[in-house]
């Protein structure tokens, strides 16, 4: 009795010994596949998530009635900076989010698919918004959205726009602009022909075979657009009318040109547009003769100083102009990299205030920018109109971006600049840092204009001037160095706002 019940257990224990072995087995074949295809044994979900916590913050806008949302992931293989409008409206809102999560989906799906072939591949996306304001009351959203891979040289740059009554939750297309008329929409078309043949920025990376296609009169061709007070701004995709080096293309076309065929919702009522007229115009003309006015007092208090300075010693060395040029929103990976370039094709010198959450991203780029001899300033970490929020929260945007190019770069600070020039006393009080405004906007993030850059310039620089331009945007970059030889033409030393 006792032998037959010594070996049923000795049954049992090769039975559960052979299964022993073979789970062993199984979790060993586990791990090297694991260990081989990484991401793919447990792929991020639709929303990109990867097991790494994403930071999330909620603050008010400098636009009524809008949130500034911001997701941030610290994931070393695939980190990403989001930030998007929200509103009251939940339409809106769904349809933004649906974006957003479009756009993480298609990154992690291409992460992915590149971690098949090479585990070390990195990438990183950011997208990053611009409101723009018109008179009807209405917003348009222009979201931009930027990937990029270890594993190829150029990113890809997405744009997508959004409009909004923020009152109402209304929206508008292309077609709501132009009424649905076809003939209003073959003007247009038109008038953008000759805006992209006019666009020195576009030569020779025009793909002419393919621009008709995407230029022609199709409401469809013209969805993604934003409309201000002054000019009906175009969006087109990559490879679509110019080849990928130039970007996604942007075409403006003033208001002067189509305000006989907007709406009457984006049309100004008669009476106000013409004393709207009126003022800017008196404005501008009181504006540049002052200017001129500062100007000759300038010339002849340096004619006099001049004249008397010679005739009591010999003649010394005359005191070249200086103008600080300066850079917001960076870095950015492509727009940074070839406005350092310029600058240093005429040994210039600038400031960059930078966004904390980018810098976070592209501390290689930061690195780049302290190597070249510029100079490195702090643009709080989300863009945020900080008059609009608390000690604590103003506190955490300005340390938390100072901590960041610090830890990157080694160097301090030099000087901090709020978003939109918003400034009070709270934040004189809490900044430790000199606070940098500007004397002349470029307007560069509204027009997306190379030459209007250089126009600004023209209008307004003087001795001392600090200028405002953006490193995120590709007009800038290709309108740079056409401003800087003007500039030095006109005999202007470039310096940091420190040595101003």
């Amino acid at each position: 009795m006792k032998r037959k019940s010594y070996k049923s257990r000795s049954v049992w224990i090769d039975i559960t010994f052979s299964i022993a072995i073979v789970l062993l087995t199984l979790s060993a074949i586990f791990l090297v596949f694991t260990t081989e295809h990484g991401p793919t044994a447990s792929p991020p979900d639709r929303n990109g998530s990867t097991g790494v916590p994403t930071e999330t913050e909620q603050i008010d806008s400098n636009y009524p009635g809008i949130k500034i949302i911001t997701k941030t992931s610290n994931d070393k293989n695939a980190p990403f900076a989001i930030q998007y409008p929200q509103s009251i409206h939940t339409n809106f809102n769904t349809e933004v989010k649906n974006y957003i999560t479009e756009v993480q989906s298609r990154f992690m799906e291409m992460m992915i698919e590149k971690k098949r072939h090479d585990n070390n591949t990195t990438g990183e996306l950011n997208i990053s918004y611009e409101t723009l304001p018109h008179a009807s009351g209405y917003y348009s959203f222009v979201l931009v959205n930027s990937s990029s891979f270890s594993d190829t040289p150029h990113g890809n740059t997405e744009i997508r726009s959004f409009h909004l009554n923020p009152e109402t939750g209304e929206s508008f297309s292309i077609r709501d602009l132009f009424e649905g008329d076809a003939n209003r929409l073959q003007t247009l078309s038109s008038l953008v022909r000759g805006s992209i043949h006019k666009d020195k920025t576009l030569k020779g990376h025009l793909l002419e075979q393919d621009m008709e296609r995407f230029i022609e009169p199709r409401w469809m061709n013209y969805r993604n657009f934003a409309i201000t007070d002054d000019a009906l701004i175009i969006y087109f995709d990559e490879d679509t009318i110019a080849d990928s080096l130039v970007g996604p293309p942007i075409v403006s076309i003033s208001n002067d040109h189509i305000q006989n065929l907007l709406a009457v919702t984006f049309k100004p009522d008669v009476t106000e547009d013409e004393m709207e007229i009126v003022d800017r115009v008196s404005e501008e003309v009181s504006t540049e003769e002052k200017d001129i006015g500062k100007s000759d007092d300038t010339s002849a208090n340096s004619d006099v100083k001049d004249d008397e300075e010679s005739e009591i010693s010999p003649p010394v060395e005359t005191v070249r102009k200086r103008v600080a040029l300066t850079f917001d929103d960076g870095p950015d990976p492509k727009v940074t990299r070839q406005i350092l370039e310029t600058l240093q094709k005429h040994d210039a010198k600038a400031t960059f205030f930078m966004l904390g959450s980018r810098v976070e991203y592209y501390s290689d780029i930061v690195n780049e920018v302290k190597e070249a001899g510029h100079e490195l300033g702090n643009h709080t970490w989300t863009h945020a109109n900080l008059t609009k929020l608390g000690p604590e929260r103003i506190a955490k945007e300005i340390e938390k971006t100072s901590a960041i190019i610090e830890e990157v770069t080694g160097q301090q600070v030099a000087s901090f600049r709020p978003p939109y020039g918003a400034v009070n006393e709270a934040i004189h009080n809490m900044t430790g840092l000199p606070i940098v405004l500007w004397d002349v906007d470029t307007l560069d993030w509204k027009y997306r204009d190379s030459a209007r850059i250089l126009q600004v310039v023209k209008e307004h620089v003087k001795d001392g001037s600090i200028i405002l331009m953006h490193d995120i945007h590709q007009s800038t970059a290709d309108g740079l160095n056409a401003v800087l030889t003007y500039l030095e033409s006109e005999g202007y030393d470039f310096v940091t706002v420190g040595e101003l």
